[in-house]
């Protein structure tokens, strides 16, 4: 296992150990990169603990400087394009063949998620320095925060404009009923809640700002590719990823959940529950080898999973809580932290943790919104705090790309926010500069 100093994260995304063990099989499988990079490259390992991933920090490096060089060849860049479309599609109608089918759509998937994260940050360094060579660093700055916004809608800025623009409210929510579905969630999107978002937007208004982003964002990028001339191929790259980043875990949610009816029938087939099913492993029903229920219910409490140079474990109990030990950092004593601003502005106010959807209810207007990252799911929260605080993240974010749509001032990749900051404090949020200050 690699030294503490050798992984990167935590990242906090709560998947279950159905989804983390197909991760875990599709991030080290060579054959799915092959064609999508001028050389062989997997990930081998990962750690996901107490709901967060660990990377290893030198295969996120190794990655993400050859997804950019291999990127660069136009031709190669259209052909992953319709790749990822051509396995998304897959993806998301495998769950209505079979467990197998699921599994094995959902491991080849896996390259756009690693490779579209790793990606992240050499595409923005090498736009930012093409950019440098044509102006000042003010306004490359500027530039970058507009080219910040996806030209493509997203699935959730997409469902909003069909939103107002539907005829018929029953069909609209069929097509996006899996909108609030993560991980494999029982939950369905429906004509309420359609409903209360109808009542908060102005149509006309929407319409209208909606048009203008689209031509300021058309602006942004013509512009930027007449200055970097024959590494234009670099704002196309940074547009795709804003785009991506998002879609590929639209794409695995979706996924999930028209997959539902499959996992219930998986779960009757063992006489488990839904719950417990997601507490398997992939190859533990693939071969099964289901786990008795003390040990499901067990996992329940408490799971790790462990990708070791290629070899998957899922730990409870004490070897869990080991890994939860390795990974756990202290932070005691901090007033003041800094982070990447996504958003400039300078706001104070209360602060509100969210960790999960309980807290959700936790925001009211004008809060200063902290979490480990923001997800589609938490629209409405943004909507009424007065700025955003996360533990992760770059320039290709959710946060980032939300907080400039919105215009509010936002901090991101502080690592620490949500371990220093508690419900009630008070702080002062200079996203001008970058630090975040309890007062």
């Amino acid at each position: 296992m690699l030294k503490k100093e050798e992984w990167f994260g935590p990242l906090r995304r709560p998947y279950p150990p159905l989804f983390c063990s197909l991760v875990c099989l599709g991030y080290p499988n060579e054959k799915y990169y092959k064609g999508l990079l001028k050389k062989p490259f997997s990930i081998k390992n990962m750690a996901h603990v107490d709901n967060a991933w660990y990377y290893g920090k030198a295969e996120l490096e190794e990655g993400g400087n050859l997804a950019l060089e291999s990127w660069q060849d136009p031709k190669l860049f259209e052909y992953i394009k319709g790749e990822f479309r051509k396995r998304e599609d897959n993806l998301v109608e495998s769950g209505k063949r079979s467990f197998e089918d699921f599994c094995k759509a959902y491991e080849e998937y896996m390259p756009t998620l690693a490779l579209v994260y790793v990606i992240d940050k050499p595409v923005e360094i090498a736009l930012r320095k093409a950019l440098s060579k044509k102006i000042s660093q003010k306004e490359v700055d500027e530039l970058m925060g507009k080219l910040n916004i996806p030209l493509q809608d997203n699935t959730h800025k997409q469902e909003e404009y069909d939103l107002v623009t539907s005829t018929n409210l029953a069909e609209h929510v069929k097509k996006y009923e899996w909108l609030y579905a993560r991980y494999g969630e029982k939950r369905v999107y429906t004509i309420e809640e359609a409903q209360e978002k109808l009542k908060e937007i102005n149509k006309s208004e929407f319409l209208k700002k909606w048009k203008e982003d689209k031509l300021e964002i058309e602006k942004a990028i013509k512009y930027a590719k007449e200055l970097v001339g024959k590494e234009a191929y670099l704002v196309d790259i940074f547009q795709y990823i804003i785009y991506y980043r998002t879609h590929r875990t639209d794409t695995m949610n979706k996924a999930a959940f028209f997959a539902i009816p499959l996992f219930n029938k998986t779960a009757a087939e063992y006489g488990i529950t839904y719950e417990q099913l997601m507490h398997c492993t992939s190859f533990e029903v693939l071969q099964k080898q289901i786990p008795s229920k003390e040990i499901l219910n067990q996992r329940i409490k408490d799971c790790s999973l462990l990708l070791d140079n290629g070899k998957v474990s899922c730990l409870t109990g004490k070897e869990s809580l080991k890994l939860i030990e390795f990974f756990k950092e202290e932070v005691v004593n901090v007033k003041e932290f800094k982070g990447q601003v996504a958003c400039k502005g300078n706001v104070k106010g209360e602060v509100k943790v969210v960790r999960n959807k309980q807290d959700f209810e936790k925001i009211v207007n004008g809060d200063i919104l902290v979490t480990s990252m923001t997800t589609p799911e938490m629209m409405p929260l943004l909507k009424k705090a007065s700025a955003f605080v996360t533990d992760e993240g770059g320039l290709t974010c959710h946060a980032a790309i939300i907080s400039r749509e919105m215009n509010k001032p936002c901090i991101i990749g502080t690592k620490i926010a949500t371990k220093v900051l508690k419900d009630g404090d008070m702080v002062e949020v200079d996203a001008d500069k970058g630090i975040v200050r309890k007062i």
